[in-house]
């Protein structure tokens, strides 16, 4: 069957409508990457290859990464900031090689860079990308073979570093390897490039803790060792926390100590779903007593007073509250996803139980928190912790199988509502989840040791003594 004209023309105007700029991305970033590299020595015939090289290789490999990698899907912002490093590692990369010689080119910064932001897989990928390119520019294969075992190593080794200091031994290790792989090129092998193989590691260390908490603060893009230092208790969003709302911040330490422990298990960040558990109720300092935690046994309920109605706007609020709050306070972009993902799309229960006596005919979705539904893997462990935790109160037993019934139930009930659907948490996963909290709530569920009243009376005498 012959195709007319005209029909062609259709399916061209239907492929152009549905190409989006988001599709041209690679494009423009890879014509970029090529104007730097022939900023110093044009080369038109060989720049029209290299073209080719970087659009074969960033929509068959960059792409696929993009697509994977759930950073990028979150926001705009990871990918602009792959882009922006990306580009930046070659503008200064490449003049320093050219003058000066490869051993002198901070060649790690980019992905280390990128490693402490995002992930190991985002960081080796860019870094071997700028090497294959720069070497392919200068048609120095060796610049590929001295600079890829760093990149690989030294990022192997930061992938889930907490602590400055832990970069600093990276750098001593990937120094010594510098010099293994110098010695196997003769060519290149003297006393002069010896001392600035070894040392050069330790330049771009000291370059990148000098430029993470810039870009960190910019971009919101937190690295682990950003995040521990916003763990710190002495934050102004947990002190006021702690003492605008009290019972609240008591149960964010609980979420965090659930979360942590079950993200730990799993093979995840479990440093980001301590920190982000901390702030994951900070909305709730706006009218901390409409929450049960905040009540003491002589504290009137206020919701007593007003419709259900009422109460579910309140209590959504904190979700609004908590998002402008993370923003003010320049919180991680993750942490302000967090804040409405670990209520998800789910259902105020005890209002709309309560809406349902006074109006038979109320719709379950107008008592629906807004979502969305936890869209990674952290954000669906604290959704879990956080239910877990709740009901700890109603948990007065030390029993095994007491608490593991409970922790079960509440997890297949929030399974089966498909509010984990997005999440990317598997069923063994889920498993192995439920088994850490039961863990952990049996920790805190043991029962102590009661010590007889003379002996209570002999421990105070010592502690006033001392």
């Amino acid at each position: 069957m012959k195709i007319t004209k005209k029909e062609k023309e259709i399916t061209m105007a239907k492929i152009l409508k549905g190409l989006k700029p988001r599709d041209f991305e690679g494009l423009f970033i890879s014509i970029l990457a090529i104007l730097i590299l022939n900023l110093f020595d044009i080369k038109v015939l060989q720049s029209f290859n290299e073209f080719i090289l970087l659009i074969f290789i960033w929509y068959f490999v960059i792409e696929l990464l993009i697509k994977n990698i759930y950073h990028f899907r979150l926001h705009y912002i990871y990918r602009f900031t792959f882009y922006f490093l990306f580009l930046l590692g070659i503008l200064t990369t490449y003049p320093i090689i050219d003058r000066f010689g490869f051993v002198f080119s901070p060649f790690l910064i980019t992905s280390l860079l990128l490693t402490l932001l995002m992930s190991y897989e985002v960081g080796i990928t860019a870094g071997i990308l700028q090497s294959l390119m720069i070497s392919f520019h200068l048609a120095n294969f060796v610049i590929f073979i001295y600079f890829v075992p760093q990149i690989i190593f030294m990022n192997f080794l930061i992938r889930n570093i907490n602590r400055r200091i832990e970069i600093a031994k990276a750098a001593l290790f990937t120094s010594f390897l510098s010099i293994i792989i110098l010695f196997l090129q003769p060519t290149y092998f003297n006393f002069y490039n010896f001392f600035v193989a070894f040392f050069n590691p330790f330049v771009s260390t000291v370059l990148i803790l000098g430029f993470l908490p810039y870009i960190e603060y910019f971009t919101r893009i937190y690295s682990n060792i950003g995040l521990s230092e916003l763990a710190n208790m002495n934050h102004p969003l947990l002190k006021k926390l702690s003492i605008q709302a009290p019972g609240t911040y008591y149960h964010s330490i609980m979420v965090a100590t659930l979360a942590e422990a079950a993200a730990e298990r799993i093979g995840i960040n479990s440093t980001f779903a301590r920190v982000a558990s901390y702030f994951h109720d900070i909305g709730k300092i706006k009218r901390p007593y409409f929450f049960v935690e905040n009540l003491t046994n002589t504290d009137e309920n206020p919701h007593e007073k007003i419709s259900p109605f009422l109460s579910h706007i309140i209590l959504e609020d904190h979700i609004k509250s908590g998002i402008e709050l993370a923003r003010k306070y320049k919180l991680p972009l993750r942490i302000e996803f967090i804040i409405p993902q670990h209520h998800g799309t789910r259902v105020q229960k005890y209002f709309y139980y309560k809406a349902k006596e006074l109006d038979p005919e109320t719709s379950e979705e107008a008592f629906k928190y807004p979502g969305p539904k936890p869209q990674f893997k952290e954000a669906g462990i604290i959704m879990l912790a956080d239910s877990v935790e709740a009901a700890l109160k109603s948990i007065s037993s030390s029993n095994y199988q007491t608490i593991k019934e409970v922790v079960e139930d509440i997890v297949s009930g929030v399974y089966n509502e498909r509010q984990l659907d997005e999440s990317g948490l598997n069923l063994r996963e889920l498993e192995l989840i439920v088994e850490e909290f039961i863990k952990v709530i049996i920790n805190i569920k043991k029962e102590r040791i009661k010590y007889p009243k003379e002996d209570i009376q002999r421990v105070v005498q010592v502690n006033d003594i001392q």
